[in-house]
């Protein structure tokens, strides 16, 4: 699949079948995450990999945003001692957020391209997640990725034109574009 056909296409699924994620396929999108982008190198990314039907229900209770009963959770967290120690302060307070996030994103895309669909839920308790999942201090959950096999596609949502978020040189300088 083409990588611009995946970014379009992509859309944040809340109804899913019941179908079981292959292990083929969970492991493709690990390895999608792996290779995102890494500010210093770091790769402060941790996956939990959560199919347990009673651990997802669970972390449901605990995520306003996640709708549906998806088979499959991914927990992108960060390792902030590991960033701490190879980043300094720089590396524990941001680029562990955005290297998880990048992650993130190559999982969705890479979801998108074998058919799966996806959505990532922030709004959950970060302390109760903690407690489920076992997770030690130096440890922070950061994105939560609900995956199945999509029981329907939303419609794409409206983007904002490009010629009202992009600049040349100067912020409020216009760059002539034409929209793709």
């Amino acid at each position: 699949m083409d990588v611009f056909e995946a970014i379009k296409g992509r859309r944040s699924v809340r109804k899913y079948r019941l179908k079981q994620v292959e292990r083929e396929l969970t492991e493709k999108l690990l390895n999608a995450a792996r290779w995102a982008p890494s500010g210093s190198n770091i790769q402060p990314w941790l996956f939990i990999v959560v199919e347990d039907r009673d651990v997802l229900e669970m972390i449901r209770k605990i995520s306003p945003g996640y709708f549906g009963e998806a088979p499959l959770s991914i927990l992108v967290c960060s390792d902030r001692t590991r960033a701490h120690r190879i980043g300094g302060a720089l590396g524990r307070d941001y680029l562990s957020i955005a290297d998880c996030a990048m992650a993130t994103e190559n999982i969705l895309l890479a979801a998108y391209a074998l058919g799966l669909g996806t959505c990532v839920v922030k709004s959950f308790s970060h302390a109760a997640m903690k407690e489920i999942i076992e997770i030690p201090e130096g440890i922070e959950p950061e994105l939560l990725v609900i995956v199945g096999y999509a029981d329907s596609a939303p419609a794409p949502p409206r983007r904002i034109p490009l010629n009202e978020i992009v600049y040349l040189d100067k912020f409020g300088q216009k760059l002539s574009l034409g929209e793709v």
